[in-house]
């Protein structure tokens, strides 16, 4: 498991066990379940924390966050999960006259596809959140085998981080676009759900607003590994 601290200078990562950086092709894969994700979500992260995760209704002034967060405390933040896909070849199809090949060459959309997801999880906490005063949790459940939480990195960073610890310039117009969005969530998670494999990737804290960062790390102080060495 990964664990990022801020979208600055002061980053701190956990190296993985795994095989290093994920790679940048997409997979075609099922759509996925919604409720489903939810249930992983409550699996991996709210129990093992000991938080509850209260459904938001939907309103017809527009859309909302999944969850708000509940802990013995009281309420906590708010919680919108995401299950990012590709529907880049549904779309076509879904346009082409019938009998017509539709496919051909694009630039990589892991990245664009996660900033859409940011995007429109910004959207939800403002509805709901305006001023900023709760903290705000994004969970990513990633069902492509291609994808992994290096990408939500370089996707908020602009950069790609070498196992070396160097890092590079990648993606800097997709970060620049998202600019201030991406403070707007306090924390995010990613979940792996691919293959049998069903498990938190990787944690990054925006440290947003001090004191969200330390309210959470106190609210998820079982389930958030430790700080690594600054990088």
């Amino acid at each position: 498991m990964r664990f990022v601290d801020g979208l600055g200078e002061s980053q701190y990562w956990e190296p993985s066990s795994g095989n290093g950086v994920a790679a940048m092709v997409i997979a075609m894969t099922d759509r996925t379940n919604e409720e489903q994700d939810l249930a992983l979500v409550e699996e991996l992260v709210a129990g093992p924390a000991g938080i509850l995760l209260e459904r938001i209704e939907a309103t017809p002034e527009g859309p909302r966050p999944d969850f708000r967060i509940q802990s013995w405390r009281g309420f906590a933040g708010f919680c919108e999960v995401k299950s990012p896909r590709d529907d880049w070849i549904d779309e076509q199809l879904k346009q082409a006259p019938p009998m017509t090949v539709v496919g051909g060459a694009r630039s990589d959309p892991t990245f664009n596809r996660i900033a859409r997801n940011i995007e429109k999880a910004v959207r939800q906490f403002d509805a709901v959140n305006s001023h900023h005063r709760v903290p705000n949790v994004l969970v990513i459940v990633n069902h492509d085998c291609n994808s992994g939480f290096a990408d939500l990195c370089e996707t908020l960073t602009g950069h790609f981080r070498a196992d070396s610890g160097e890092t590079y310039p990648t993606n800097m117009r997709i970060a620049t676009r998202l600019g201030s969005k991406r403070k707007r969530v306090d924390l995010y998670c990613w979940i792996d759900d691919y293959r049998g494999r069903r498990e938190v990737g990787g944690w990054l804290m925006t440290d947003a607003v001090p004191e969200h960062t330390s309210a959470l790390r106190t609210l998820l102080v079982n389930v958030l590994p430790k700080k690594a060495s600054a990088a």
